[in-house]
Parts: structure tokens; C-alpha cells; sequence
């Protein structure tokens, strides 16, 4: 029903897994569930804000689950909830910056987030920016943060090559070319 356009029940059914998803255990269920995400993220783009707020809550709920942020930490989810991140409707905006935020707490999303066009981008924007609320710039400041701690992790943890010295990251220290020498 949620992925039929035409049905006048469709707003109806969105809300009705909106509610489940609101009991963490359904989401061990719900996030595999073949075809739901999909049709979550059709419907997050919709025109209609009803089936937009309906479909942006369910995988706000979904990402808060340990076991569905993996599942959700794809190109096709991301894309869809930078784009509502950046609409003018406040309560989209927050559950959208909400499950990127939550999404962003594990660390095996943080490939496909610096890897997916905008991101990045468009928290930084959010953050920055003083027409947001309060609450949509510190959920893009902590997902923020938690990109740049894992990421941080992920330096320190590499291998460093014989003859570099091995100092703690980051160094600060500028590189330039002499071309004098």
C-alpha cells in the first residue's frame, strides 16, 4: 500500500509502520524486511509532507536501532535524507538530520557517508546555519563530530611506513614544495 501512489490509504500505512518502528525490537525485523527501505525512501521524497514526515519518522525510529544502521548507511538512504535536510519544513528537516545523525554513530557508515555526494556538505551547512533551530544545528554538529572521531580512528589506526616516525595524529605540521631545492 505504501508504495501504490494513486491509493488514498497510503499516508495511513506509512504512519502505521511509523508506530512500529517506534518499538526498537520491530526494527530487527522491519530494517530487512525486503523492499521497506526502498519504498521508505521513495516516500520520503514525495510530494505529499504528510507521507514525507510519515516515511522521515519511520527511519529516524529505524536508525536508532544498533543492528538497522548498517543497513541503512547506503547511497539511496543518504541521498534522500540530505535532500530533506534541506527543505524548509522544520520537522522534516529534523528528522532528517536526526537519522543521519544516528546513522553516523556507527562505525562501519562512515565510508558510505564521506563517500555519498553532499553529506558531509550539507551538515556543515546545517551547522552553520542561523536560520536552522537549535536542535537541527547540534544534531549537525554531533554527527559531525562522530564523522570526524572516526575518521580520526581510522588515521591512527594505519600503518605506518618504516623510516616515518610514528607521532600521534593530527600533527598540525603544513607541507609545501621548495621548488629551490
Amino acid at each position: 500500500m505504501s508504495n501504490d501512489n494513486e491509493n488514498p490509504l497510503r499516508v495511513k500505512g506509512l504512519e502505521i509502520v511509523s508506530n512500529l518502528t517506534r518499538f526498537l525490537p520491530n526494527n530487527t525485523i522491519l530494517a530487512p524486511f525486503p523492499g521497506l527501505v526502498a519504498s521508505l525512501v521513495r516516500a520520503a521524497v514525495s510530494k505529499d509532507a504528510g507521507i514525507r514526515i510519515a516515511a522521515l519518522r519511520s527511519l529516524q525510529n529505524m536508525s536508532a536501532h544498533p543492528t538497522s544502521k548498517s543497513l541503512l548507511a547506503t547511497e539511496p538512504v543518504l541521498n534522500a535524507l540530505t535532500t530533506c535536510a534541506m527543505l524548509t519544513d522544520v520537522v522534516e528537516k529534523e528528522a532528517a538530520v536526526a537519522c543521519l545523525y544516528n546513522i553516523t554513530t556507527d562505525p562501519s557508515a562512515v565510508v558510505a557517508i564521506t563517500s555519498t555526494k553532499n553529506v558531509v556538505a550539507a551538515l556543515l551547512g546545517l551547522a552553520q546555519d542561523p536560520e536552522s533551530s537549535s536542535t537541527i544545528r547540534l544534531l549537525a554538529c554531533e554527527a559531525l563530530a562522530t564523522i570526524s572521531l572516526w575518521l580520526q580512528t581510522l588515521a591512527g589506526t594505519g600503518t605506518v611506513p618504516p623510516g616515518v616516525p610514528n607521532i600521534p595524529l593530527p600533527t598540525h605540521q603544513t607541507t609545501g614544495w621548495e621548488q629551490w631545492d
